[in-house]
């Protein structure tokens, strides 16, 4: 796969800005250190709006500083008060610890890892697992319609406006290997760079070819 070619035909069809960001979950640190360099103190959904913009680089439990995402992707325990709903009841996420334990028991969640890491589709030096893109809800539709060009297949996407760039995006496109859209987690509006006029879709990258020549013969459709 030619992540080159194929990060240029997103960029292009959509007119993005910024590009695709490759993510990969890595068992050990050792093999992040192999092709990445450690990355400052960030959070998960930042490291990803970063990367965007042309770094690639990694982090580990000590580097990807929101506690509950770091708990999702596997660097670390989940908070006991974040398992048991008690946090999001007194946060007024949920109206109760019971609802509260109920959103994050449907979160995805991932295994143990060490390291993650953040790269440019483009400049892609290992595989990804997962290649995340933000974007308007126009260009985030032509992706949509890209997803069904081939077996008609609908996108199923679960949101709980919490846990997204981590959850959502990253953990639950993996494990169903089946693209998923998000809007964003307070976490990611208050503290990142994540605009009110963008969502977020995680592609597998078993699906990526596909839906990138998808996308363009679409788009090449619409200039005809």
């Amino acid at each position: 796969m030619n992540y080159q070619e194929i990060s240029n035909i997103i960029k292009e069809r959509l007119k993005l800005k910024t590009s695709p960001v490759g993510v990969k979950l890595f068992e050990k640190e050792e093999d992040a250190i192999e092709n990445f360099e450690k990355t400052d103190k960030t959070m998960h959904c930042q490291a990803i709006i970063t990367a965007s913009k042309g770094k690639s680089f990694y982090g580990t439990v000590n580097e990807i500083g929101c506690p509950t995402g770091a708990g999702i992707l596997g660097l670390k325990e989940i908070p006991e008060k974040i398992l048991n709903g008690s946090q999001f009841d007194k946060m007024n996420v949920t109206s109760s610890q019971e609802s509260g334990k109920t959103l994050i028991d449907s979160v995805a969640k991932n295994n143990s890892i060490e390291a993650i890491a953040y790269m440019p589709l483009e400049d892609s030096k290992v595989k990804p697992d997962v290649v995340v893109i933000i974007a308007k809800p126009r260009q985030i539709f032509d992706l949509i319609r890209a997803n069904a060009y081939q077996e008609g297949k609908r996108m199923d996407s679960s949101v709980g406006g919490t846990q997204s760039l981590c959850g959502d995006i990253v953990v639950n496109s993996i494990q169903t290997n089946e693209p998923h859209i998000s809007f964003g987690c307070m976490g990611s509006h208050m503290a990142t760079e994540l605009r009110e006029d963008q969502a977020i879709i995680g592609i597998p990258v078993s699906k990526l070819e596909e839906i990138a020549n998808s996308l363009k013969t679409l788009t090449g459709r619409q200039r005809s």
